[in-house]
């Protein structure tokens, strides 16, 4: 493990997150990352721990000290509040790729989805609010003042909030798209020297193989119902592109 920095994983879900996490895991110590499952969880299945702002910014000092690589549903504000200065990463999906695999994650694990379509799911008021309506705008929009306990929160998006997230996208330190994914690690290891013996590419968590059907049409009005975050996805190709 190369330096002292110490790095924030912004993990919006659904884009891949859960696997770099996993590539993460095989460079630093069980308690270099943070959260930790022998230490900051509380339970057995504590997965609150990954989304809870306030629990985040409750740590310790001396659990911070432990910490090299913050990791977690959160939004990007929490990053200058954990530490100012902290390196940032981060991964984008296409928006309509993102939204069916976030319907098929709801319909393989909730009982109450497993028999009904995907446009059932996304119209779904607490899934919709939660999970889809312009969410990855919403992670790199969110400001403390919103006073939210989780980026699985009910927040509309206006123009003021994509130009936010527009400049907050742009001071990540290193952003990768999903359907690039493997040339972000690469862009992680040339950075920091992490996996001096190469990555394990052939790491993959939570990949959807189920066949179940995108009529164009559905896909189609998730385009149309998130305009924000395919504004936003366009540029972070851009952003990804120059550098």
């Amino acid at each position: 493990m190369n330096g002292p920095g110490r790095y924030f994983f912004v993990h919006v879900m659904k884009t891949a997150g859960t696997t770099f996490v996993r590539q993460l895991q095989s460079e630093f110590a069980p308690e270099a990352i943070y959260p930790c499952r022998t230490i900051d969880w509380v339970s057995e299945h504590d997965y609150d721990a990954y989304i809870n702002i306030p629990r985040l910014l409750a740590l310790t000092p001396a659990r911070r000290a432990e910490i090299r690589v913050y990791t977690g549903h959160f939004p990007y504000t929490v990053c200058d509040q954990v530490a100012p200065g902290i390196t940032t990463l981060s991964i984008l999906r296409e928006p309509v790729e993102r939204t069916v695999s976030v319907l098929k994650h709801f319909k393989r694990v909730e009982a109450r989805f497993r028999d009904q379509p995907l446009e059932a799911i996304y119209d779904d008021r607490q899934i919709f609010r939660f999970f889809v309506d312009n969410h990855q705008t919403k992670v790199f929009s969110l400001v403390p003042d919103d006073n939210e306990q989780a980026i699985n929160c009910g927040l509309t998006i206006d123009d003021a909030r994509f130009e936010r997230a527009r400049r907050n996208l742009a001071r990540v330190d290193v952003l990768g798209l999903t359907e690039a994914y493997d040339d972000f690690v690469f862009e992680t290891r040339r950075r920091f020297g992490w996996w001096e013996r190469g990555p394990d590419l052939a790491l993959r968590s939570n990949v959807s193989t189920e066949d179940w059907d995108v009529e164009p049409a559905f896909r189609a009005r998730i385009a149309t119902d998130n305009a924000y975050d395919v504004a936003l996805y366009d540029y972070a190709r851009e952003l990804v592109r120059a550098r």
